[in-house]
């Protein structure tokens, strides 16, 4: 009997033991990284686990089944993997985990040089992740900006709202920093954006509107502020390749090359950390023939960084960049039927530059209530142009600034700090002119009122360039962001803004063509803004709607006209301009984790007050759509923009560009699809992209038709 009892007890342990299984994997990331803290759940049970610092998780003592497996983790979309069998013999399984598209609680630096959450700011702000790029496959950085609401690219010279009409590069109103420090030249003052190193980029940050009151001249039309990554305690190994090919051009009369025009690139990064010290290391290849006669670009990039922490509160950055490039100088068309091929003059004009930048970051954590920061920054710039005659520049760029942070309490957060910065450029075309600046500012933020934020700052500016006289500005600002439920938030903004002219502005003298020369103003004076902005967020469940009105007030706007002759270009001061717009975005998680959708919307006025006339090369009303699905490790999406006709261009530049008022509506629809998947182990994807599949033809800037259809395909590799 007592053997019969124990045979009975044992039996439905043997069953038991004999009929469950084990769960494991791993939770990374499209870039191949962990993610910490990820929750991997059985849908329809209590049951789960938590991902470790590498990724790592494990269920133990599952009943044989087939079940449902839901992960999540927070700035990521949630995921469901179904039809998953688990029986004694599963094999480990890794889940890749996509990026958010809708995150309220992302964390900022740029809007006011320290850590904000997105829904605390009082300014518009955009936050971009990288892996957009990857995936697009866009060739430089400011291709991705074309897809921004609010951001409209001319050529390689970026505006925001407005800011910017186009000066071919010659002085920005828009600040592009790295890591907080800023990435223009000390001659042109330009943006070369094939010095970002995509590969390390954590974060993109975008601040729509004036910031002069904390980043000063450049930024009078808003920042585009890049983060890097953080250090990593694995190594990590990332390869990129992609190849692509431009599509025949619409018109047999436009095809100057009987072959099919090709663009190419690689890139390999290595990150790693020994003891306290983080490092990467880049290096990167990309050319492009380019679709018209002349437009050629090879280039090289290479890429440091290192991280080292000195303590635990204590941290040191250095970072240098170096950018070798040889490209054709395709100015304007030859006409509108060689409409890829450019003037006869023009024609085998190259321009080869050499570029260094580097930055130095110390973080210094006195407490826990404050906190201080020291940058500075070497950009060199040496370019030599060979055309109608031979044009040089080398500028050598210093800059430093000292950042503090205090938190009196919880309620009043103070930050300030000074800027120092000098340049000496030496040049055929620019004289050899010196700049000095520097400046002080400081920002208050208040929390005393709850459900309310208000800031309030200012910034003292002092700027020379060379013999001209020194100029003095002060630009103060104030803001608040009211949460007038969980899920409303309102905000306004209103301040001053401050640009002084490049050197490149005030000395430029040159022949451009066509009879046509680009002479000196050494009475060109800075010019002001006064702006304000209001908006709100909203957000339900997985639908989120921004709206802003905004409206900014020039002084002595900076502009190249043509001078009472006819025969020369000048920038000169227009005396007043107001541009007004309103801005909608709104993003849709349809299926969560399956189906999205993005959309914005941007209406401009701009006006030359003088004149009254709208300004030069700013669309009235532009659009973007995004839609994206999820099927699984695929992924598919459709890119479209519209851009409205330029209302007005520079009406004597048609006495150089034969056929330049040939302006249209812009329609551009993009197709996108990817695959992620598995190498033995090691994530790797793949993304096939047809841009501008209509082959629709349009022009940014007179002269110069935009990219024609072409077709791609990239390869990363994570390992």
């Amino acid at each position: 009997m007592k053997n019969i009892f124990l045979i009975l007890f044992l039996f439905p342990l043997v069953f038991i033991t004999a009929q469950t299984g084990i769960l494991t994997g791993k939770v990374i990331n499209e870039k191949g990284q962990p993610v910490f803290g990820a929750s991997v759940l059985i849908v329809g049970t209590v049951r789960g686990a938590s991902a470790d610092e590498n990724g790592n998780f494990e269920i133990k003592n599952l009943p044989e089944g087939t079940y449902s497996i839901q992960v999540s983790a927070i700035s990521y979309e949630r995921k469901t993997l179904n039809n998953i069998l688990i029986n004694e013999s599963t094999k480990a399984i890794t889940i890749i985990l996509t990026e958010a598209l809708i995150q309220t609680e992302q964390i900022i630096v740029s809007a006011g040089k320290y850590e904000q959450r997105v829904q605390d700011l009082t300014v518009s702000t955009a936050v971009l992740q990288p892996e957009v790029i990857s995936k697009r496959n866009h060739l430089t950085f400011d291709d991705l900006l074309r897809y921004v609401p609010g951001v409209q690219m001319n050529l390689e010279q970026v505006s925001i709202r407005g800011s910017s009409g186009y000066s071919k590069g010659a002085g920005a109103r828009v600040l592009v920093a790295l890591n907080g420090l800023p990435m223009y030249s000390g001659d042109n003052g330009d943006i070369v954006w094939e010095m970002i190193p995509v590969a390390d980029i954590e974060r993109i940050e975008i601040i729509k509107g004036p910031a002069s009151s904390l980043y000063g001249s450049t930024a009078i039309g808003g920042v585009i502020n890049i983060i890097t990554k953080s250090s990593v305690k694995k190594p990590i190994t990332n390869f990129r390749s992609y190849f692509g090919v431009y599509d025949k051009p619409t018109y047999d009369v436009w095809d100057w090359n009987s072959s099919f025009r090709q663009f190419y690139g690689a890139e390999l990064t290595h990150s790693n950390s020994y003891e306290n010290l983080g490092y990467t290391f880049s290096f990167k290849k990309f050319d492009n023939d380019s679709y018209r006669q002349n437009d050629f670009t090879k280039r090289y990039l290479v890429y440091v960084k290192l991280n080292y922490d000195l303590t635990k509160e204590n941290k040191l950055i250095f970072f240098a960049n170096y950018l070798s490039m040889n490209r054709g100088n395709f100015l304007y068309w030859k006409d509108s039927r060689n409409a890829l091929v450019p003037k006869d003059e023009d024609n085998g004009n190259i321009v080869k530059s050499n570029r260094i930048f580097t930055g130095l970051i110390y973080h210094h954590h006195f407490s826990d209530e404050l906190t201080s920061e020291f940058k500075a920054s070497y950009y060199r710039t040496k370019f030599t142009g060979y055309g109608l005659e031979v044009t040089t520049s080398t500028a050598d760029l210093l800059r430093g600034e000292v950042l503090v942070n205090y938190k009196a309490s919880n309620e009043f957060f103070i930050t300030g700090g000074m800027e120092i910065s000098h340049a000496n450029v030496a040049s055929n075309i620019f004289k050899n002119p010196t700049f000095f600046g520097g400046a002080g500012y400081a920002q208050a933020e208040y929390k005393g009122i709850p459900d309310l934020i208000l800031t309030a700052g200012f910034r003292y500016d002092y700027i020379k360039i060379n013999t001209t006289n020194g100029k003095n500005a002060v630009t103060p600002r104030a803001g608040l962001n009211y949460k007038f439920t969980n899920d409303l938030i309102l905000r306004a903004s209103v301040g001053t803004g401050f640009r002084a002219p490049t050197p490149s502005e005030v000395f430029t003298s040159t022949a451009i063509g066509g009879g046509v020369s680009v002479i000196e103003n050494p009475n060109l004076t800075y010019e002001t803004s006064f702006s304000f902005e209001v908006g709100m967020h909203y957000m339900m469940r997985d639908i989120s709607l921004d709206a802003a009105f905004y409206q900014n007030e020039f002084k002595n706007f900076i502009e190249p006209n043509f001078t009472e002759n006819g025969n020369d270009i000048q920038f000169i001061n227009i005396p007043e301009a107001r541009i007004q717009g309103l801005e909608l975005v709104s993003d849709w998680n349809i299926i969560p984790s399956t189906l999205t959708f993005s959309i914005g919307y941007n209406y401009m006025w701009s006006r030359d007050i003088a004149k009254n006339k709208s300004m030069k090369y700013r669309p009235r009303n532009t659009v973007y759509t995004n839609l994206r699905v999820y099927p699984n490790q695929f992924e598919l999406g459709i890119d479209f923009r519209y851009l409205s006709r330029t209302e007005e261009i520079d009406p004597l530049m048609l006495l150089i560009v034969v056929d330049g008022d040939m302006r249209v509506p812009i329609y551009v629809t993009d197709l996108m699809a990817g695959y992620n998947f598995f190498i033995m182990n090691v994530p790797a994807k793949v993304f096939i992209n047809a841009k501008n599949i209509f082959n629709y033809n349009y022009t940014e800037f007179i002269g110069n038709l935009a990219p024609i259809r072409n077709y791609s395909l990239s390869f990363e590799l994570f390992f």
